[in-house]
């Protein structure tokens, strides 16, 4: 059951920072397999690696919730993800955009769990979206407004799977991301056989080493230490403790890319970024600056 403390201990307070690392440099990872592979094969291929990991794990959870789970978090949102960093957005502004979970989880949370939201968290709320309208009058640059929609209905998916992660407070993380790889590889190799060309596999034996590399850390990154750390300690805490932390990816991302991929961002884009972390950290953090504790 996730605690009401507003107080983290410090094994948890590394495990989000080992989040923060692992999903900031994942991003560049993805720019790096998305050089060599279609955005939909990507996403079958990075959870196909994953399936043999079962035979170590019994099923942790219904169907159900694998199945929301898997079309969520692991298949809806980095479908779009991926989609949108193919050819319409930077590594950095990805990373960044996508953290637009944070307030969507709690106005969904709001919706669907009938949970308060503060006059503050609404600003930073609406803030937020302020900074996500300036992206799309800026358009061009580091992403493009179809880039920017694609981004948003990935953040969308992952807060809606955050939701389902809150319902299950005992369960393994672990193991339910891991039975959760089931659902992405066929729907996803379908797809991109019917979208992306009628040789997957073609596209697959082409990968070098690096491609091969970047899917790996990719999967293991992201997926075996990311999202069951994330789903574990979301489990544990409230949701307003534990988002607050991902402000920190977009930070990590933006200069990792910077360094590997020479990414730079504009003037403007970063004016934008910098109105959406502000609302971000108001929608998150901002009922806990107001409480004397």
């Amino acid at each position: 059951m996730a605690t009401t403390s507003h107080s983290m201990p410090p094994r948890d307070l590394a495990l989000v920072l080992l989040v923060i690392l692992a999903w900031g440099s994942n991003f560049t990872a993805m720019k790096l397999a998305l050089d060599q592979l279609p955005p939909l094969l990507f996403v079958g291929l990075r959870f196909a690696i994953l399936v043999p990991l079962i035979v170590f794990f019994r099923r942790p959870a219904s169907w159900l919730a694998i199945f929301g789970v898997g079309a969520l978090l692991n298949m809806g949102q980095f479908a779009f993800l991926f989609s949108a960093m193919r050819a319409d957005a930077s590594a950095g502004l990805a990373s960044l955009l996508l953290q637009s979970q944070a307030p969507l989880t709690i106005l969904l949370a709001a919706l669907v769990y009938k949970e308060r939201v503060s006059l503050i968290q609404a600003a930073g709320i609406s803030l937020a979206c302020l900074g996500v309208a300036g992206f799309a009058l800026i358009g061009g640059g580091n992403i493009t407004l179809w880039g920017l929609t694609l981004v948003m209905c990935g953040a969308l998916s992952w807060a809606c799977g955050n939701l389902i992660l809150r319902r299950l407070p005992d369960v393994n993380m672990l193991a339910l991301f891991i039975w959760a790889s089931l659902i992405p590889p066929l729907p996803m190799l379908a797809m991109s056989y019917g979208l992306e060309g009628p040789s997957p596999f073609a596209a697959i034996a082409a990968m070098d080493a690096s491609g091969w590399g970047a899917v790996l850390y990719v999967a293991i990154a992201s997926t075996v230490v990311g999202y069951s750390i994330w789903g574990a300690l979301l489990s544990r805490h409230p949701a307003a403790q534990v988002t607050p932390f991902a402000l920190g990816i977009p930070v990590v991302g933006i200069i990792v890319a910077a360094i590997v991929l020479g990414e730079r961002i504009t003037a403007g884009e970063a004016f934008a970024g910098a109105i959406i972390l502000s609302g971000i950290a108001l929608a998150v953090l901002g009922p806990r600056l107001r409480s004397p504790r």
